[in-house]
Protein backbone atom coordinates (compact mmCIF):
# COMPACT_ATOMS: atom_id res chain seq x y z
CA UNK A 1 0.00 0.00 0.00
CA UNK A 2 1.34 3.31 -0.54
CA UNK A 3 0.79 6.95 1.07
CA UNK A 4 -2.46 7.23 2.72
CA UNK A 5 -4.01 10.73 3.14
CA UNK A 6 -6.26 11.01 6.67
CA UNK A 7 -8.66 13.90 6.28
CA UNK A 8 -11.14 14.43 8.66
CA UNK A 9 -13.54 17.42 10.45
CA UNK A 10 -12.04 18.35 14.24
CA UNK A 11 -13.60 21.57 13.96
CA UNK A 12 -15.11 22.17 17.49
CA UNK A 13 -17.78 23.52 16.52
CA UNK A 14 -18.77 21.03 14.13
CA UNK A 15 -21.61 18.10 15.62
CA UNK A 16 -19.59 15.10 16.11
CA UNK A 17 -16.30 16.64 15.44
CA UNK A 18 -14.77 14.36 18.22
CA UNK A 19 -15.99 10.70 16.38
CA UNK A 20 -14.12 12.18 13.70
CA UNK A 21 -11.15 13.33 14.76
CA UNK A 22 -11.13 9.69 16.81
CA UNK A 23 -11.61 7.73 13.82
CA UNK A 24 -8.76 10.09 12.55
CA UNK A 25 -6.85 8.90 15.10
CA UNK A 26 -7.63 5.29 14.56
CA UNK A 27 -6.82 5.30 10.53
CA UNK A 28 -3.12 7.30 11.92
CA UNK A 29 -2.94 4.18 14.36
CA UNK A 30 -3.45 1.23 11.84
CA UNK A 31 -0.98 3.29 9.44
CA UNK A 32 1.75 3.31 12.28
CA UNK A 33 1.26 -0.51 13.00
CA UNK A 34 1.50 -1.66 9.10
CA UNK A 35 4.93 0.57 8.90
CA UNK A 36 2.25 2.79 5.91
CA UNK A 37 3.36 6.22 5.37
CA UNK A 38 0.63 9.12 5.84
CA UNK A 39 -0.59 12.36 5.40
CA UNK A 40 -3.51 14.27 7.38
CA UNK A 41 -5.45 17.17 7.01
CA UNK A 42 -7.98 18.61 8.97
CA UNK A 43 -10.02 21.84 9.47
CA UNK A 44 -9.13 25.20 8.42
CA UNK A 45 -6.82 23.61 5.67
CA UNK A 46 -9.88 20.65 5.29
CA UNK A 47 -10.83 21.71 1.42
CA UNK A 48 -11.37 20.65 -2.43
CA UNK A 49 -7.26 21.23 -3.01
CA UNK A 50 -5.84 19.68 0.25
CA UNK A 51 -7.62 16.17 -0.25
CA UNK A 52 -8.54 15.88 -4.41
CA UNK A 53 -5.46 17.94 -5.28
CA UNK A 54 -3.45 15.79 -2.99
CA UNK A 55 -4.51 12.35 -4.56
CA UNK A 56 -1.84 11.88 -7.22
CA UNK A 57 0.82 11.53 -3.69
CA UNK A 58 -1.63 8.87 -2.24
CA UNK A 59 -3.09 5.50 -3.40
CA UNK A 60 -5.47 5.77 -0.63
CA UNK A 61 -8.21 8.67 0.96
CA UNK A 62 -9.74 7.96 4.25
CA UNK A 63 -12.53 10.82 5.55
CA UNK A 64 -14.94 11.34 8.30
CA UNK A 65 -16.61 14.03 7.89
CA UNK A 66 -20.27 14.77 7.45
CA UNK A 67 -22.01 14.28 4.16
CA UNK A 68 -24.77 14.15 1.87
CA UNK A 69 -25.81 12.31 -1.45
CA UNK A 70 -23.77 13.97 -2.95
CA UNK A 71 -20.62 14.36 -1.27
CA UNK A 72 -18.81 14.94 1.75
CA UNK A 73 -17.75 18.70 3.20
CA UNK A 74 -16.12 20.82 5.56
CA UNK A 75 -16.25 22.65 9.14
CA UNK A 76 -17.77 25.48 6.60
CA UNK A 77 -20.56 23.32 4.74
CA UNK A 78 -17.88 23.68 1.55
CA UNK A 79 -17.74 20.26 -1.15
CA UNK A 80 -14.30 18.52 0.25
CA UNK A 81 -14.72 15.72 -2.31
CA UNK A 82 -18.59 15.49 -4.18
CA UNK A 83 -20.51 15.02 -7.83
CA UNK A 84 -18.93 18.78 -8.84
CA UNK A 85 -15.05 18.86 -7.81
CA UNK A 86 -13.04 17.90 -10.34
CA UNK A 87 -12.30 14.22 -9.19
CA UNK A 88 -10.09 12.83 -11.66
CA UNK A 89 -7.42 12.31 -9.46
CA UNK A 90 -9.28 9.53 -7.93
CA UNK A 91 -8.09 6.94 -11.24
CA UNK A 92 -7.03 3.54 -9.98
CA UNK A 93 -7.47 4.91 -5.99
CA UNK A 94 -9.50 4.18 -3.11
CA UNK A 95 -11.80 6.20 -0.83
CA UNK A 96 -12.87 4.93 2.43
CA UNK A 97 -15.33 7.11 4.37
CA UNK A 98 -17.32 7.99 7.40
CA UNK A 99 -19.70 10.21 6.14
CA UNK A 100 -23.30 10.23 5.71
CA UNK A 101 -24.90 9.13 2.39
CA UNK A 102 -22.12 9.64 0.12
CA UNK A 103 -22.88 6.04 -1.32
CA UNK A 104 -25.80 7.09 -3.30
CA UNK A 105 -24.29 9.97 -6.06
CA UNK A 106 -20.49 10.24 -5.42
CA UNK A 107 -20.02 6.64 -5.53
CA UNK A 108 -20.92 6.17 -8.61
CA UNK A 109 -19.71 9.44 -10.25
CA UNK A 110 -16.19 8.50 -8.65
CA UNK A 111 -16.44 4.83 -9.83
CA UNK A 112 -16.92 6.30 -13.82
CA UNK A 113 -13.56 8.26 -12.89
CA UNK A 114 -12.06 5.25 -12.01
CA UNK A 115 -12.11 4.35 -8.85
CA UNK A 116 -10.83 1.50 -7.79
CA UNK A 117 -12.83 0.81 -4.63
CA UNK A 118 -14.91 2.75 -2.29
CA UNK A 119 -16.80 2.84 1.54
CA UNK A 120 -19.39 4.56 2.51
CA UNK A 121 -22.51 4.08 2.93
CA UNK A 122 -25.90 5.09 1.45
CA UNK A 123 -27.70 6.85 4.06
CA UNK A 124 -27.94 8.60 7.39
CA UNK A 125 -24.65 7.22 9.50
CA UNK A 126 -25.97 7.03 12.90
CA UNK A 127 -24.03 7.59 16.49
CA UNK A 128 -26.03 6.79 20.21
CA UNK A 129 -24.19 6.30 23.66
CA UNK A 130 -20.55 5.79 23.42
CA UNK A 131 -18.59 5.98 20.76
CA UNK A 132 -16.06 3.26 20.73
CA UNK A 133 -18.45 0.83 19.10
CA UNK A 134 -19.32 2.82 16.37
CA UNK A 135 -15.43 3.43 15.74
CA UNK A 136 -14.61 -0.06 16.18
CA UNK A 137 -17.28 -0.89 13.15
CA UNK A 138 -16.40 1.66 11.41
CA UNK A 139 -12.87 1.15 11.10
CA UNK A 140 -12.67 -2.30 10.66
CA UNK A 141 -12.42 -2.82 6.98
CA UNK A 142 -9.56 -0.24 7.08
CA UNK A 143 -7.59 -2.17 9.59
CA UNK A 144 -8.21 -5.30 7.51
CA UNK A 145 -7.20 -3.07 4.00
CA UNK A 146 -4.14 -1.78 5.14
CA UNK A 147 -3.16 -5.40 7.38
CA UNK A 148 -2.81 -6.61 3.50
CA UNK A 149 -5.94 -8.01 3.13
CA UNK A 150 -8.10 -8.06 -0.18
CA UNK A 151 -11.54 -6.02 -0.45
CA UNK A 152 -13.71 -9.45 -0.21
CA UNK A 153 -11.93 -10.37 2.84
CA UNK A 154 -11.87 -6.86 4.54
CA UNK A 155 -15.23 -6.37 3.54
CA UNK A 156 -16.10 -9.80 5.43
CA UNK A 157 -13.82 -8.62 9.17
CA UNK A 158 -16.12 -5.33 8.68
CA UNK A 159 -19.60 -6.87 8.82
CA UNK A 160 -18.08 -9.42 11.03
CA UNK A 161 -16.89 -6.27 13.11
CA UNK A 162 -20.42 -4.83 13.05
CA UNK A 163 -22.29 -7.91 14.38
CA UNK A 164 -19.85 -8.75 16.97
CA UNK A 165 -20.74 -4.69 18.26
CA UNK A 166 -24.52 -5.18 17.95
CA UNK A 167 -24.70 -8.18 20.04
CA UNK A 168 -22.44 -6.54 22.46
CA UNK A 169 -24.45 -3.11 22.66
CA UNK A 170 -27.74 -5.53 22.51
CA UNK A 171 -27.05 -6.85 25.89
CA UNK A 172 -25.95 -3.17 27.52
CA UNK A 173 -27.99 -0.57 25.12
CA UNK A 174 -30.36 -1.84 22.82
CA UNK A 175 -31.16 1.62 21.27
CA UNK A 176 -27.14 2.05 19.90
CA UNK A 177 -27.67 -1.46 18.64
CA UNK A 178 -30.43 -0.76 16.58
CA UNK A 179 -28.35 2.37 14.97
CA UNK A 180 -25.30 0.59 14.45
CA UNK A 181 -27.70 -2.25 12.57
CA UNK A 182 -29.22 0.82 10.17
CA UNK A 183 -25.43 1.53 9.68
CA UNK A 184 -24.37 -1.97 8.74
CA UNK A 185 -27.42 -2.12 6.20
CA UNK A 186 -26.25 1.45 4.78
CA UNK A 187 -22.85 0.27 4.35
CA UNK A 188 -21.34 -0.06 0.85
CA UNK A 189 -18.22 -1.55 0.70
CA UNK A 190 -17.52 -2.45 -3.17
CA UNK A 191 -14.33 -2.46 -5.25
CA UNK A 192 -12.01 -5.52 -7.10
CA UNK A 193 -11.97 -8.41 -4.44
CA UNK A 194 -8.93 -8.78 -5.11
CA UNK A 195 -7.37 -5.68 -4.95
CA UNK A 196 -5.00 -5.27 -1.39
Amino acid sequence: MGKVLIAYNNDSETVLHDFFESCADEAKQICADNGINYSSVCPPDLNEQSVVGVMPDHHLCFIAAHGDVDGIYNEDAKAVVSIRTTNYNFKDKGLYSVACRCAQNLHPHLKALGLRFFVGYNDTFNIRGEHEPFINSAMAGLKSLLSGDNVDIAKEKMLTAYDEQIVALDATDPMAAIELVHNREALIFEGDNNLT
